[in-house]
């Protein structure tokens, strides 16, 4: 059974506003020991935890977490199934209401519900403008898990972006500035960190990973940028994403994207198509829309493991679940050109067009 007695002491002296030096004065042992209680380095004598529960109005149980202990191995499972649910999204947002039911003091679930709301449409966005700030708040304020409060900014970010679109409210660009800087810097990260494995003869699974994350985050940035700002002319749209396809087939040249699959498929040659239709230049839209196609389907067809042979990831197993275990590209890009690119229906009602349908159906 994990016990979780570090995190609460920490938890319940931050929130009563003490310091490590006050609270060992109360308890009459050193800072020290109350530093190393709360890195989970070593545990209070037994004999003490009676005067720490009594002291902060507790439970021994719930000070040393064992009701959480318990609950933990269902918490986990409902929030991996949360997880991977990001296309089936009526499942999704029940399981989500399984666990603000069960649990809705936990952080993660929390940060779960601020993600849902991002999702609703302007009206449900609007009604719960004030519940984001107050989760993110209490987040801020009360949780002790830095992966967690990081993350909680990233959303918010997205929440204040979407705040200024709306015109609704006093929010500025100086507010999503202020947060953006509050986040750590990328060499701040685990994965820039990743390199100490080879001094322990570790395996290269980790380097793989980072490589796979500096990648993707790499395409984002310049997606981002070049895909959707209206800065730049559609022809120069079209040659930064070609030159950016290439580099990924470089990189990628056994055929296998990894975690980049998604990107390759949509934000790739699926908006490469659409660069070129609006500049009505229908012949090459529909040339990359057809390899679009093409790699959806290849996507499909891989087994849930598939072992990586280009040579940044030679020998990388790649598990098709971390592009959600319920994703079937066929079925998504098909979605997609249909309802989401904005294709007129003229074009929808080409030979080719309604071929490269067929080959998705």
């Amino acid at each position: 059974m994990t016990i979780y007695i570090s995190e609460n002491i920490k938890r319940l002296r931050l929130s009563n506003d003490l310091t490590q030096e006050a609270l060992a004065q109360i308890l009459g042992v050193s800072f020290q020991s109350i530093s190393k209680w709360e890195r989970g380095e070593s545990y209070p004598d037994i004999t003490l935890l009676p005067l720490i529960s009594d002291f902060f109005k507790v439970s021994i149980d719930e000070l040393m977490g064992i009701n959480k202990a318990q609950d933990e191995e269902e918490l986990d499972a409902l929030l991996k199934e949360y997880d991977g649910l990001r296309w089936d999204v009526d499942r999704k947002w029940k399981t989500l209401d399984k666990l603000r039911e069960k649990y809705p003091t936990d952080f993660r679930v929390q940060i779960r519900y601020i993600g849902k709301i991002l999702n609703s449409n302007n009206e449900e966005f609007t009604e719960h403008v004030s519940k984001v700030k107050a989760i993110y708040e209490n987040i801020q304020k009360n949780c002790t898990n830095d992966a967690i409060r990081i993350e909680a900014k990233t959303y918010y970010i997205s929440f204040l972006l979407r705040m200024i679109s709306l015109k609704s409210s006093d929010v500025t660009f100086d507010d999503v500035d202020n947060v953006i800087k509050q986040l750590p810097s990328i060499r701040d990260g685990r994965e820039f960190n990743c390199f100490v494995y080879e001094y322990f003869n570790k395996s290269a699974e980790e380097v793989h990973h980072t490589l796979e994350i500096l990648i993707h985050a790499l395409f984002d940035v310049m997606s981002g940028w070049y895909y959707k700002s209206d800065y730049f002319s559609v022809d120069y749209q079209i040659e930064i994403q070609e030159h950016i396809i290439k580099a990924l087939d470089y990189i990628y040249n056994d055929g296998n994207y990894g975690i980049m699959w998604k990107a390759v498929i949509f934000s790739g040659y699926g908006v490469n198509s659409l660069f070129y239709y609006r500049k009505g230049d229908y012949n090459n839209s529909l040339i990359k829309l057809k390899k679009a196609a093409e790699l959806a389907i290849k996507f499909d067809s891989l087994d849930r493991y598939s072992t990586m042979h280009s040579p940044l990831f030679e020998g990388y197993i790649f598990d098709k679940y971390t592009n959600d275990r319920d994703f079937v590209a066929t079925k998504h890009l098909k979605d997609s050109i249909l309802n989401d690119y904005g294709f007129s229906d003229d074009f929808k009602n080409m030979a080719e067009f309604k071929e490269i349908i067929a080959m998705l159906s």
